[in-house]
């Protein structure tokens, strides 16, 4: 198999060098499919790579000449993007919200646009898309630019693409926020004519964005990007947190024209662990078969880096030897060893490893591996897994924090347990000593709108207390359920009329009044 990928790069450097109009050949990748039978048939001579520098493998990079793209308005919002927009919160659904966004747009100040720009964001609210389009052509503050950017990256529209490529291609009189924003705008959308003003600015290390360059080259580029950015492996001059960042986005690439460097360099004890982590994750998504047993070898490693970043990588292959180092991995010294085998346990749906995550739930162990298993076991839907988790939700003495969790992980999966958790809202709602397990159980209720919480929904919504009284009108608002449209409509009777003069002191004390009728008027009563 070595043969395979030497002869590979063969074929890259020879291409690149001698014959850039051969790559017009080429369809789909760059690499034709090869067997090893085949190679070995070949007159290709196997290069010696332990002679090879770095800098001789990247040599053959061809620089692409820098391009600017065109104008472009956003792409037009579907109807299902703006109904999600609009059901992810009701109270702002209404057309007197969408109006007054609008108003903001055209006549807000810095700040105030800049913070409905973060809101939207946050939101991934697709309705504003044409008015935020054209504030970026008229605004002239630089601060409002960059949300701009920031929310079409979100949306990953690219639209912007024209500005931002122009800005990396002559970053020099741009202020640093505004750059940065364009590196992370152009690695949203996946820009390809960004990559040689990236490429550049990676060279132009005097400048300060080696970095936001090198970074953003691990989401826009391809295998060719990977083969060049091998030959930096040889820069002195980089600092060790900028190496570890370089194997990091050799991996993001996954290149398999750099997995022999990859390899040799996740076996090499002498390396930087985190160099060595990152390798070694990155040979293992590759997919190379051959990368199975370096993984499981280098398992043994001292440094629970490397260990955590092996079981990422050996979570690409599924056979009963990876599933036994899996097992191992779960009683792993270090936790984030165990908790990315947990992560690889779910991945695969390896139900027989059930009994682990049950062992580590009821024993000692760190929080957030505890509730990484409640979440596995709720999705793994083993009997033994449902029957432990039914009975944290019964257990009398198990804490309202590890109910909760294991409430949500229960929901989340739709396994078993629903009806349950709702006696035990049932119960909480008796009694302000659970107030926080009240709460959080409401929380995930509205999550989901399913029909059985039709009733439990009611109880909150007659709830004295204002808090569980608002999370009842979240659960309304995700299931709509007529059964508590009744008492939904009498709490929205009694919100002021926008015209009463003392309207700013009754809104202050019927606050779920006016959020009930604003969650009406979202869903078209």
């Amino acid at each position: 198999m070595k043969r395979f990928f030497t002869a590979c790069s063969v074929l890259f450097l020879g291409a690149a060098l001698f014959a850039q109009s051969d790559l017009d050949d080429f369809t789909g990748d760059v690499y034709p499919a090869v067997s090893e039978s085949e190679v070995s048939q070949s007159n290709v001579s196997e290069p010696d790579f332990s002679e090879t520098t770095y800098s001789e493998i990247g040599a053959g990079y061809v620089k692409k000449a820098k391009v600017w793209p065109s104008a472009k308005r956003p792409q037009s919002a579907t109807q299902e993007q703006i109904n999600s927009s609009r059901e992810k919160n009701l109270e702002k659904a209404g057309e007197e919200y969408e109006e007054e966004t609008r108003d903001v747009f055209s006549y807000g100040m810095t700040d105030e646009i800049c913070n409905l720009l973060d809101e939207l964001t946050s939101a991934e609210d697709y309705r504003f898309k044409e008015e935020a389009y054209d504030l970026f052509q008229e605004t002239k503050s630089p601060r409002v630019r960059e949300k701009l950017l920031a929310y079409f990256a979100k949306l990953k529209d690219p639209c912007l693409e024209d500005f931002a490529v122009e800005v990396l291609n002559d970053p020099y009189d741009e202020r640093t926020a505004t750059v940065n924003a364009c590196f992370s705008y152009v690695s949203a959308v996946k820009s390809p004519d960004a990559i040689p003003a990236v490429v550049e600015l990676l060279e132009k290390d005097d400048l300060g964005y080696f970095n936001a360059a090198l970074e953003c080259l691990g989401e826009i580029g391809g295998n060719e990007e990977a083969v060049y950015l091998i030959s930096y492996l040889d820069d002195d001059t980089l600092n060790l947190a900028q190496r570890q960042t370089l194997m990091r986005v050799l991996g993001k690439l996954n290149a398999v024209e750099t997995w022999e460097q990859l390899s040799e360099i996740a076996q090499d004890k002498n390396e930087d662990m985190y160099v060595r982590a990152y390798a070694a994750e990155a040979i293992g998504a590759m997919e190379v078969p051959e990368s199975k047993d370096i993984l499981i070898e280098l398992y043994e490693a001292d440094e629970p880096k490397v260990r955590e970043s092996v079981i990422r990588g050996l979570s690409h292959y599924s056979d009963s030897a990876v599933q036994e180092v899996f097992r191992q991995a779960l009683k792993d010294d270090n936790y984030r060893v165990r908790l990315e085998a947990i992560n690889a346990v779910e991945t695969q749906n390896i139900t027989s490893a059930s009994k682990d995550l049950i062992y580590h739930c009821k024993h000692k162990e760190e929080n957030v591996v505890k509730e990484k298993c409640y979440k596995v076991l709720a999705k793994l839907n083993t009997s033994d897994g449902n029957e432990y988790l039914v009975g944290v939700i019964k257990d009398k003495k198990s804490g309202d924090g590890a109910k909760a969790k294991v409430a949500a992980a229960l929901l989340e999966n739709g396994s078993a347990g629903t009806q349950e958790i709702i006696e035990l809202a049932r119960e909480t709602l008796k009694s302000d000593k659970q107030k926080s397990l009240r709460y959080a159980l409401g929380k995930e209720f509205a999550k989901y709108g399913k029909p059985e919480f039709a009733d439990i929904c009611l109880e909150y919504i007659k709830s004295k207390d204002v808090a569980t009284q608002g999370t009842g009108l979240d659960i309304y608002a995700k299931g709509r359920y007529s059964s508590a449209k009744q008492a939904v409509e009498d709490l929205a009777a009694l919100a002021p009329d926008e015209d009463e003069s003392d309207g700013k002191k009754k809104k202050a004390s019927n606050v779920n009044a006016v959020k009930a009728k604003k969650i009406l008027k979202g869903i078209g009563n």
